[in-house]
């Protein structure tokens, strides 16, 4: 994609998924009928717009590149033959190095932007009055798992004190 302000590709993210989503999900069952599509914490990091989308379907992560990755296309991916099937929710999984991405992405093409990755993140949302919601949801698993990975690196390190105590003794008299 060419040099964009993150104002100027906001406008242009949620403006292309509210027409693919009025084309293709407008009377899906799994469709949220009073959420809209929301842009939120859209930044560069590393040569990728990453931010989290919201639409009537799923909250996703969405990673725009701003250079082609050297990664052939699957097949039926070109500009030209997602033109034919413009409908299809999530794409092949690919495994690229993005910033903040763990997993893998869904390839997906929107014309009015080219090619780019989705994660889902939540999914169901009828269950979420409102964005607010679905972002506060997200934010718990999000914390949830920042808290795990810190209890368990200080039980490594717990882990690691005893098994060097066992090797080496610590003697009672610490005066040596």
């Amino acid at each position: 994609m060419p040099a964009l302000t993150a104002e100027t590709l906001e406008l242009q993210i949620t403006a292309a998924f509210r027409h693919w989503h009025e084309n293709c999900f407008r009377d899906s069952q799994a469709a949220h009928p009073s959420l809209g599509v929301e842009l939120r914490d859209l930044r560069l990091v590393a040569g990728w717009w990453l931010g989290h989308l919201l639409t009537p379907i799923a909250l996703y992560r969405i990673c725009i590149p701003t250079a082609v990755p050297p990664l052939p296309l699957p097949s039926g991916w070109t500009p030209g033959e997602r033109a034919v099937q413009p409908c299809l929710a999530l794409g092949p999984l690919l495994a690229l190095p993005v910033p903040g991405l763990i997993g893998r992405g869904h390839l997906h093409y929107l014309p009015e932007l080219g090619h780019f990755l989705l994660q889902p993140e939540v999914q169901g949302l009828r269950r979420y009055p409102d964005a607010d919601a679905v972002f506060s949801a997200w934010n718990q698993v999000l914390r949830f798992r920042q808290q795990t990975r810190a209890n368990l690196e200080k039980q490594q390190q717990c882990d690691r004190r005893a098994f060097l105590q066992r090797l080496m003794p610590i003697p009672k008299d610490s005066s040596l």
